[in-house]
C-alpha cells in the first residue's frame, strides 16, 4: 500500500496511485504544489525536498544505467549469402487494374450514386441489359414487357407462379 502525496490519509495499491493522483491533483491544485519527479512520474515531491530527491531517487539508476551503456553497433554481416533476384516486377509491362471494367463485366448489382434523374434511369436499364446477358439496343416498354407472354411452371394446376410487373421480366418467383 502506498499514500497519496497530496493527502497522506489516502491509502491504495500501487497500481491505482497514477490513477488517484490525476483526481486529487484536481482537488488540490490551488493548496499543495508538488513538484514531478523527472526519473518517475508518479513521484511528487514538495518543492523543499525536489533537489535531494533527484539526488537519491531510485529511478535514477534506470536512466543512468541507459545513458552510460554503448548502442549496440549496427554489424552488415550476414550469416547467408547475399541472393541477387532474377525478376524485378517494376519491369513487366501489366496493364493496371480497373475495377470499373471488373464491375462491367462481373455478376454485380451496382448502384446510381452521383448522377443526375435522366442518367440514373439510363444507367438502371443498361444495368438490366447486362445482367440479363442483352447486349442488343432493343428496348420493350414497360408495358410491352408486362404484357408479353411469360413461361408458367407449375407442378400443379393450382400452385401456378407468374411473373410479377414489378420484376424483371421473364423471372420466375
Amino acid at each position: 500500500m502506498v499514500s497519496c502525496p497530496y493527502n497522506k490519509a489516502h491509502k491504495m495499491l500501487r497500481k491505482k496511485l497514477q490513477q488517484h493522483i490525476l483526481k486529487c491533483r484536481e482537488i488540490h491544485k490551488d493548496e499543495v504544489e508538488l513538484l514531478v519527479c523527472p526519473f518517475n512520474k508518479a513521484h511528487l515531491i514538495p518543492e523543499k525536498d525536489y533537489v535531494q530527491h533527484t539526488r537519491s531517487c531510485v529511478d535514477r539508476k534506470i536512466i543512468a544505467h541507459y545513458q552510460q551503456s554503448a548502442p549496440a553497433a549496427p554489424t552488415d554481416e550476414t550469416k547467408h549469402e547475399k541472393i541477387e533476384p532474377d525478376e524485378n516486377w517494376d519491369d513487366e509491362d501489366v496493364p493496371d487494374y480497373n475495377p470499373q471494367l471488373y464491375v462491367a463485366s462481373a455478376n454485380i448489382v451496382r448502384e446510381p450514386k452521383g448522377m443526375f434523374p435522366s442518367q440514373r434511369k439510363a444507367f438502371i436499364k443498361q444495368e438490366r441489359r447486362r445482367q440479363l446477358g442483352h447486349d442488343s439496343d432493343e428496348e420493350q416498354s414497360p408495358r410491352q414487357q408486362r404484357l408479353a407472354p411469360t413461361k408458367i411452371t407449375s407442378s400443379s394446376t393450382s400452385s401456378a407462379q407468374r411473373s410479377s410487373p414489378y420484376k424483371l421480366p421473364n423471372r420466375n418467383r
